[in-house]
């Protein structure tokens, strides 16, 4: 293995349009609200975020994916606990 191959080790390109399945238990950044609804701009793709706190906004969550269409990149998901906050 060479070098440059051991620095690339483990390395992977990051989709801007990812795919989820119901039931599936992500991390998230709450980056904003649509009226009462929290919402998670992952890539392209949007995730509201149903029962999350009202200080949500700019924290990392945990949520558990509702609902998920891959052609609109739009989902639902059910808060289930806040695990940290934004570095910024």
């Amino acid at each position: 293995m060479s070098v440059f191959d051991k620095f690339l080790a483990g390395w992977s390109f990051r989709s801007s349009t990812p795919d989820y399945e119901p039931g599936q238990t992500i991390e998230v950044m709450v980056t904003g609200r649509e009226g009462e609804t929290a919402i998670a701009r992952i890539g392209d793709s949007t995730l509201q975020i149903g029962e999350a706190p009202a200080d949500a906004v700019d924290t990392r969550v945990l949520v558990e994916v509702e609902t998920w269409d891959a052609g609109e990149r739009r989902g639902t998901g059910t808060y289930r606990e806040t695990v940290g906050e934004s570095a910024f």
